[in-house]
């Protein structure tokens, strides 16, 4: 007779020298599943709890390379360097969508936004420092270059 349900707190899965290689367990905040690489480094993590779901991508020196979220506020994927530093992030939220990316300090260099009232991409310089923005939007489009001030140096309608 076989046994058709198992329970517990935790599963953990070995390989033949004994080391963890997968945890399923149950923690505090939900449920996730952890896979690790041959010297036991965690690679993957699946995870779920009350703000939502996750699945995290770590590389060999265990920083995190990709994230992909769905929350109450909509659905991410994040791409990280090899720092760990979000590079780039594509988001479904209730208000549009968006794809951002960053350089390697962090700064934001380019934006492009959709939603109800159109599109918008935004161009930044290396201090983050919008210097570019075009539009296309309902009531029309239109194009802004600024000075490394913020300051409006061009306008096309």
């Amino acid at each position: 007779m076989s046994t058709k349900e198992i329970r517990a707190n935790s599963f953990v899965l070995e390989d033949a020298n004994g080391m963890p290689r997968a945890i399923l367990g149950m923690f505090k905040e939900g449920p996730a599943l952890s896979l690790f690489d041959e010297n036991g480094k965690g690679r993957v993590v699946v995870a779920a709890d009350k703000e939502g779901t996750g699945l995290m991508l770590k590389d060999e020196n265990d920083k995190e390379r990709a994230s992909l979220l769905a929350h109450k506020g909509g659905t991410s994927l994040s791409l990280y360097d090899e720092n760990g530093k979000d590079r780039a992030t594509l988001g479904v939220y209730k208000e549009g969508t968006e794809l951002a990316m960053y350089d390697e300090n962090g700064n934001p260099r380019a934006l492009l936004r959709g939603d109800e009232d159109g599109a918008r991409l935004l161009l930044y310089d290396e201090n983050g420092t919008g210097r570019a923005a075009l539009t296309v939007l309902k009531n029309g489009s239109g194009l802004n270059l600024f000075d490394e001030t913020s300051k409006l140096i061009w306008q096309a309608p």
